[in-house]
């Protein structure tokens, strides 16, 4: 669990410093800064796969005819040629003489016209049943080992581990305490289970923490006279009725308010840190300090809260998000919170500080070598 530092010694006891409450508290002056949260998408475990539809048909055959029967060419055919047939010759018994050897005059006998036989085409009966044609068995594939089943996994569905819309809901509760559980229940879960925690990456939680830091409190009701008598008494560890120290540790509406944008700040720093995180494991890349959401909110709260506890609880929210990105800007505001007129606020700055002068330490001794 992300514990977040410890404030003062009030913080403990859940009391807020007397002379916080002697003189009235002037109204702050809140600036709501609205910052875009981009998704990293980190992704995201689990996307639903896509397959891609099928173009060919499950099962090929050949489309050729059943039956291929050879058909032979037919060849014309052509009758011989016949001789002329001649008359026998007239039986006389004239002598021969040269002008009966003469050869006869015949006359040329025409010639009989060729028939071609047509070849006899049969019709097919298109309405007759197809004869059954068994098909040649394919020849089986000798086994040499036996191969591995593949099993094809359904997809399985996504479902948000998270209910974001039940976090913002507690978060927008006008009860405090229910709105102190939720930033609790955030900071557990991004430090037992971040992957699980980085749907709650969304703007509205983001906004929603903001609310609750830019929130007026000054109208709430705070400590009375008889309360702030009862705890100093308790602070002094004088005797004192039960009454009077259940009233002593009873917290009042307006500090109800102050803690949790104490709370609101610290979560804030821990989604800032899992969001740059998640972004440079994706691209590589540093999210600029007053790119990250919320930040912006924060250093407001740095430089204008009149409350002293909250100045604090931003110097530290601020101080847990450090990297040597960052060096720069922290070191800029947290020299000018050393300046503040509380002491626990300059003392959260220099602590602050002196913590970024360790984070640099090794690398400029890694440099060196």
């Amino acid at each position: 669990m992300i514990q977040a530092p410890n404030l003062n010694p009030y913080m403990q006891s859940q009391m807020v410093p007397a002379y916080m409450y002697q003189q009235p508290i002037p109204a702050p002056n809140y600036n709501a800064v609205k910052i875009d949260v981009h998704n990293p998408n980190v992704s995201a475990p689990g996307a639903v796969p896509q397959y891609a539809q099928p173009t060919m048909p499950y099962y090929t055959y050949p489309q050729n005819q059943l039956y291929s029967y050879p058909q032979a060419q037919t060849q014309p055919y052509y009758m011989p040629a016949q001789q002329p047939v001649l008359p026998p010759a007239p039986q006389t018994t004239q002598p021969v003489t040269a002008q009966t050897i003469a050869p006869a005059q015949t006359q040329p006998v025409a010639p009989q016209p060729v028939v071609v036989p047509q070849p006899v085409i049969q019709q097919q009966n298109i309405n007759a049943p197809a004869p059954m044609v068994s098909q040649p068995a394919a020849p089986q594939e000798t086994k040499t080992a036996e191969q591995p089943k593949v099993e094809v996994e359904q997809p399985v569905v996504m479902t948000p581990q998270v209910d974001l819309n039940a976090f913002i809901a507690k978060l927008t509760n006008p009860d405090l305490e229910v709105q102190k559980n939720a930033m609790e229940e955030i900071a557990n879960m991004v430090n037992d289970d971040p992957q699980k925690a980085t749907e709650l990456l969304d703007e509205k939680v983001i906004n929603a923490l903001n609310n609750i830091i830019n929130a007026d409190s000054s109208k709430l009701a705070g400590p009375t006279q008889e309360q702030i008598a009862a705890r100093q008494k308790l602070m002094k560890g004088e005797k004192m009725s039960a009454a009077d120290e259940q009233l002593a540790k009873t917290i009042t509406p307006m500090e109800q308010s102050e803690r949790n944008k104490s709370y609101a700040m610290f979560t804030t720093s821990i989604m800032e840190k899992l969001y740059g995180d998640e972004v440079a494991k994706l691209t590589g890349s540093t999210v600029p300090l007053t790119e990250l959401p919320g930040a912006v909110t924060i250093v407001e709260q740095l430089k204008n809260n009149p409350n002293p506890i909250v100045r604090t609880s931003a110097i530290e929210s601020l101080s847990y998000i450090q990297q040597p990105a960052y060096k720069q800007d922290l070191t800029t505001l947290f020299t000018i919170a050393k300046n503040d007129q509380d002491k626990n606020v300059q003392d959260a700055a220099t602590a602050a500080l002196a913590k970024l002068e360790q984070m640099s330490q090794p690398q400029e001794q890694k440099a060196v070598a």
